[in-house]
């Protein structure tokens, strides 16, 4: 039997007197829920979480931390939602229709009385445990042309491995990142100088309107010919950039990931296993930080 996918979030705006949730209601079934849906085909679960939000309350929302999932049966068919804290940036005028015909944003008390359900209450709860929170999203450049084959393209270029291109599906994972890495807004993009990585940043670079800055310590010629410029840099990115995202490579993602550890204090916390640095092409890290700096959360993003 096949599990119907979907997504949600809390979502919080600061309000005159703290912290507001956003609560929908639902006119077919008669009840006020937190804002989810369904994934559409081939949708990740963080973008259907931000586009399901704007659709049912207006609001163009990033995502923090996650608060897990929630499953259960619809007319006897398995349903998992995941649900992520989310911060609003923008309210657009939404006009009430059948999906949600009224969106209130209510404090923490009124939350709890009007939510039908005991999961929606619950998550409520932990979301406004948890800050705001900026990411510092650390991805594995997109699936890139094999060397040997770059090696024996008869390219003038061949023998300079920092110029091997994306392969055509690490071009369509490129785009196709645009959505992933807006659901989470990171502001400033880093990349290192690598054409695999320029190229993996570019798309959504483009989307944000941002320069990319290009970092050869991220690189794996400079994190070979110097690791200590290559920790150093990291240091200074998690200071300067509290908001962004870099793209680096699998032989640079141990060094990264043992330097953030060190630089925010996550030796031997239980966060540090977050910071696996065996992904995949396209896949990320995503270290949650609050305005103060502190690590809030860190979590795996898949490709």
């Amino acid at each position: 039997m096949e599990r119907i996918e979907a997504a949600g979030v809390v979502l919080v705006r600061p309000g005159p007197s703290g912290p507001e949730v956003a609560v929908v209601h639902r006119p077919r079934r008669e009840d006020w829920s937190l804002p989810k849906g369904k994934l559409e085909a081939g949708e990740a679960a963080d973008v259907a979480a931000v586009r399901e939000t704007l659709e049912e309350t207006g609001a163009r929302a990033v995502l923090g931390p996650r608060l897990g999932e929630r499953t259960y049966a619809v007319d006897g068919v398995p349903k998992r939602v995941r649900y992520w804290r989310a911060s609003v940036t923008e309210v657009l005028d939404r006009v009430g229709d059948d999906e949600v015909d009224e969106v209130r944003w209510v404090r923490r008390k009124a939350a709890l009385r009007l939510l039908t359900y005991a999961d929606d209450r619950d998550l409520t709860e932990a979301a406004l445990t948890l800050p705001d929170t900026v990411p510092t999203v650390i991805l594995r450049h997109a699936e890139a042309t094999k060397r040997a084959a770059w090696r024996a393209s008869g390219d003038p270029h061949a023998d300079d491995d920092a110029r091997r291109p994306l392969s055509d599906p690490g071009v369509r994972q490129a785009h196709d990142l645009v959505a992933a890495l807006a659901a989470y807004g990171p502001a400033v993009v880093v990349s290192s100088d690598a054409r695999r990585c320029r190229t993996t940043i570019e798309p959504y670079a483009a989307h944000v309107r941002a320069d990319v800055r290009l970092e050869h310590a991220l690189s794996e010629e400079g994190h070979e010919a110097d690791p200590d410029a290559t920790d150093a840099a990291v240091g200074r990115l998690l200071a300067e950039v509290p908001s962004g995202v870099w793209c680096t490579h699998r032989p640079v993602l141990p060094l990264v990931m043992r330097s953030v550890a060190r630089h925010l204090g996550l030796r031997h916390d239980p966060l540090e296993a977050s910071l696996d640095p065996r992904l995949k092409p396209g896949a990320a890290v995503i270290v949650h930080r609050s305005a103060e700096g502190a690590v809030v959360a860190v979590e795996h993003r898949d490709a």
